[in-house]
């Protein structure tokens, strides 16, 4: 059942993530078009890291304090590479660029609390039987992640008034790879 709990965050993450869309390839990468391929990149790229390691409990036998400890330290290096990634992007050159830079600083640093909540999840086990409250906590925390992407999609869609984020993002290579 943990395991399934945790799929199924991580899992949603991905779906929520494919929300950048996919399309054809442009021939001239516009500033924007290079704002949606390092956006998009940067979510995969996260997606997969924390899609790994949610596979290391796939054997429930396994799961153990140091398994966890390991799960939280990938999870953090993750988060902290996706959280440079996007805010090296600034925002980007359109015309809701400073409302897109300032949800995606909103995400980064709800993504950096709930990573700090489950490696406090993590240090408070203290024997076989605390494991599975710090799978719920890791779990909860995956949601709330979730949920923050959701929320962020959306604010970039009620700030992309004119479509030019739209359009760049369903038209990057990088936000293809997601959808696929």
């Amino acid at each position: 059942m943990t395991r399934t709990l945790l799929a199924t965050a991580v899992a949603a993450l991905a779906l929520v993530a494919a929300g950048c869309g996919g399309g054809d390839e442009s021939s001239s990468a516009s500033p924007t078009d290079e704002w949606a391929d390092g956006f998009c990149t940067a979510i995969t790229s996260w997606t997969d890291s924390i899609q790994s390691v949610t596979e290391q409990f796939s054997d429930l036998s396994s799961l153990s304090k140091d398994g966890l400890e390991n799960a939280a330290d990938d999870a953090r290096t993750a988060t902290e590479d996706l959280v440079d990634g996007l805010r090296g992007l600034g925002a980007p050159e359109t015309e809701s660029g400073e409302a897109v830079k300032d949800s995606i600083d909103e995400l980064s640093s709800t993504l950096e609390s709930e990573v700090a909540t489950i490696e406090d999840a993590v240090q408070g086990v203290s024997g076989l039987t605390g494991i599975p409250g710090a799978i719920s906590s890791i779990t909860s925390s995956l949601t709330a992640m979730s949920a923050a992407f959701s929320a962020t999609f959306q604010a970039l869609e009620d700030a992309d008034v004119e479509g030019e984020l739209q359009t760049a993002l369903e038209d990057s290579p990088a936000c293809a790879d997601i959808s696929s």
